[in-house]
């Protein structure tokens, strides 16, 4: 356990660009319990490959509250899927509907964890903790959900390249995007890719749109109606998202990989 404490608020990679439908999850950890492969809500599984750790909840330096949970990781294992800890195991997720996903999170040394959506998308966020007991907090937003289910593995995974570390995680909180689901009957025809630094839209339909980095910033608006393709210059972002909107008011979010 942590002898010395330095906090340094650090906000990172904050999204807010969709309202909500509200929260489907929430985990603070103060009435959690711990067994030999839980941790409040979750699943703690160690998969082999040499990985080794110990968690529990921390109640002398918690990150929030009086409780946060608590992994000690002696060894990473061989890859990222060695030390996993699965939020509510089995999550039940909505075809279409993206879902945004905050915590706070502490590391004792620098080192390199995952977030991964698994079974329901493929979706994987990187975090370079700065350690030092740094206490940092972040807002995510996965890709899309390909299909309803109640088998999705939103997971925090402390494998290799991670390296030993203690890490304390609190205030879990996953929110559905109420503007991101595809509704059925529009925008079944409209293509969004990417093309070196070209954003493409290619719609049939009439449509307005938005364009925001992962900072929420916009990076270009279309407020008038228009139809046919549509080719943008997007410098130096990793990720776009695109907000489309027909003239009926119907709206679909796509995240877009610049190459």
């Amino acid at each position: 356990m942590k002898q010395l404490i330095t906090i340094l608020m650090a906000c990172s990679i904050s999204v807010s660009l969709f309202p909500t439908n509200g929260v489907v999850y929430s985990e603070n950890f103060e009435n959690a319990t711990v067994t030999a492969t839980t941790l409040g809500n979750g699943a703690a599984m160690n998969y082999g490959g040499g990985a080794a750790w110990t968690f529990a909840l921390e109640e002398n330096y918690p990150i929030a509250g009086t409780k946060s949970a608590y992994f000690n990781i002696t060894n990473p294992g061989t890859d990222w899927w060695t030390l996993q800890y699965r939020i509510d195991s089995k999550f039940a997720v909505k075809e279409g509907v993206q879902y945004k996903v905050s915590f706070k999170i502490q590391s004792s040394v620098v080192t390199e964890i995952k977030f991964k959506v698994e079974a329901t998308t493929d979706f994987t966020q990187i975090f370079n903790l700065k350690g030092g007991y740094t206490i940092e907090e972040y807002s995510i937003i996965t890709s899309a959900m390909d299909r309803d289910g109640d088998n999705s593995n939103f997971m925090f995974a402390f494998g290799s390249p991670a390296v030993p570390a203690e890490i304390w995680i609190d205030d879990i909180v996953i929110e559905e995007l109420g503007a991101t689901g595809l509704d059925k009957n529009t925008f079944e025809n409209v293509k969004v890719w990417s093309e070196g630094n070209k954003l493409i839209i290619d719609s049939p339909e009439l449509y307005t749109f938005n364009v925001f980095n992962t900072a929420g910033q916009t990076i270009f608006s279309n407020p008038q109606s228009i139809s046919g393709k549509t080719n943008l210059d997007i410098v130096r972002n990793d990720f776009v998202f695109v907000k489309l909107t027909s003239v009926e008011g119907f709206s679909k979010t796509v995240k877009i990989q610049m190459h």
